[in-house]
C-alpha cells in the first residue's frame, strides 16, 4: 500500500508518541527524552499531518507560526511572515517508504497555497535530513550553535534551511540582466 498523508487527528496522538519513542532512541530527536510526550508533539500552533502506512501512523510533519531572524532576513520577510517546519519525524522502520517526502509535500503545499516562505533547524547529526532538505531545494543557511534551552544550557551544532514561496528569489540567487 502507499503511504497516506492527512491532517493529523487528535486520536493519532498516542500512536505518534510511541512512534517518537523509537525515533527518539534511534536518531536522538528529540534531543530530550523527557520530549517524548503529547504535549511536545502538539506544541507547534500551526496545521500537522500524519504519514500512515498500512493503516499504522508512521510519522508526522507539523508548522509553527514565525521564524527566527536569521531565516527571515534569508528569505526577505518579517518573522511572522514565514513559517517553522518542527515536529517532523518518520518512524526508522518506515524510512524509505517516500512517507518523509510524502509530509514534506504536504507542508510545501500548504505553505505555497498560503504564500509564506518556509523554514527548519535540524541538529548536525541528522545527516539523512540535511540531505533530503537540500535535495528538494531547500537552500542551507549554514550551521550554528543552538540553545535551546537557554544560555546556560547546552548548545546543539544545528543547521537552518530555507524555502522561500514558489516564485520568490532564492537566497544566493543574482539576478542576472541581459542586453
Amino acid at each position: 500500500m502507499p503511504v497516506v498523508v492527512r491532517p493529523r487527528d487528535p486520536r493519532d496522538v498516542d500512536a505518534l508518541v510511541a512512534v517518537l519513542a523509537v525515533v527518539h532512541e534511534h536518531d536522538r530527536y528529540p534531543i530530550v527524552g523527557a520530549h517524548v510526550e503529547a504535549g511536545w508533539i502538539l506544541e507547534p500552533d500551526g496545521p500537522a499531518w500524519v504519514a500512515e502506512l498500512d493503516g499504522a501512523v508512521i510519522g508526522q510533519a507539523a508548522l509553527q507560526s514565525g521564524v527566527d531572524q536569521v531565516a527571515a532576513s534569508a528569505l526577505g520577510v518579517g518573522p511572522a511572515e514565514a513559517l517553522t517546519l518542527a515536529r517532523f519525524f518518520v518512524a526508522p522502520a518506515a524510512r524509505g517508504t517516500g512517507a518523509a517526502r510524502s509530509l514534506l509535500d504536504a507542508v510545501e503545499s500548504y505553505a505555497r497555497g498560503a504564500g509564506r516562505p518556509l523554514a527548519l533547524e535540524v541538529v548536525a547529526h541528522n545527516e539523512a535530513a540535511r540531505t533530503l532538505y537540500a535535495g528538494r531545494g531547500w537552500t542551507p543557511l549554514g550551521s550554528y550553535a543552538a540553545r535551546w534551552f537557554g544560555d546556560d544550557g547546552p548548545a546543539f551544532e544545528a543547521h537552518r534551511f530555507v524555502l522561500p514561496t514558489v516564485g520568490a528569489p532564492r537566497p544566493g540567487d543574482v539576478e542576472r540582466s541581459g542586453t
